[in-house]
C-alpha cells in the first residue's frame, strides 16, 4: 500500500468515529489476544492536521495465538501484512471509500505502545505543541512528498523531544482503560 504522495490535511472530526467503528470490527478477531486497542497518531489528536490514515495500536498479550489467526485479519477484514519491525507487526488496509488504516500489533511487554499513548496525550494536553507539530508535519510533507522514510526522519527530532517532555510531565498519564 503506497502512502505517496504524502499529504497532510485539516483535522477531520469524523476520525474518532471511524476509529471506534474499526475497533469494534477488530475486536471480534483481536479481543482474545489483546489487552487494549487504541487510536494513536495524529488522527487521534483533535485539531491536529494529519495524513488521513487512522493509526490503531492493539496491545498484544498472546502473540503466538494471534499469529495463528492473522489470516482472519486479511481474509475477513482486508488487512495486509506490510512489514515486521523489530518486535511488532504492521498491517494496512484501505476501504472502498478511500479511508486507510494502519494497524500496529505490539507486544504488551514493549514500551512502544506506552510511548505512543504518552505522545498522543501530550499533544492533546498542549495545543501549542500540537500546533507546532502540525507545522513540522506540513514542512516534512512539502520537503519529502514522495518518500515516507524521509518524511518520518524529518519529524524524528521533534517527536523525540515531545516524547521526552511527556515522560517528564507528571500531569501526563496513560489511562488504565481504552480511550
Amino acid at each position: 500500500m503506497s502512502e505517496t504522495p504524502i499529504k497532510v490535511v485539516e483535522y477531520n472530526p469524523n476520525w474518532p468515529n471511524q476509529f471506534k467503528s474499526e475497533r469494534q470490527r477488530l475486536t471480534t478477531v483481536l479481543n482474545e489476544y489483546t489487552a487494549r486497542i487504541e487510536h494513536i497518531g495524529s488522527t487521534a489528536v483533535e485539531g491536529l492536521r494529519a495524513k488521513p490514515i487512522i493509526d490503531i495500536t492493539a496491545v498484544v498479550t498472546d502473540l503466538n495465538g494471534l499469529w495463528g489467526d492473522i489470516d482472519k485479519l486479511s481474509a475477513g477484514f482486508g488487512y495486509e501484512l506490510s512489514h515486521i519491525p523489530s518486535n511488532w507487526l504492521f498491517l494496512q488496509r484501505t476501504e472502498d471509500s478511500g479511508q486507510s488504516y494502519n494497524l500496529h500489533l505490539i507486544k504488551e511487554s514493549s514500551n512502544q505502545w506506552k510511548d505512543d499513548l504518552l505522545f498522543r496525550e501530550y499533544l492533546r494536553s498542549y495545543p501549542d505543541v500540537r500546533n507546532e507539530y502540525a507545522t513540522v508535519k506540513q514542512e516534512a510533507a512539502e520537503s519529502h512528498p514522495n518518500n515516507i522514510t524521509e518524511y518520518n526522519a524529518a519529524k524524528n527530532d521533534f517527536c523525540a523531544s515531545v516524547l521526552e517532555r511527556a515522560k517528564d510531565d507528571d500531569s501526563i498519564q496513560i489511562s488504565t482503560r481504552e480511550s
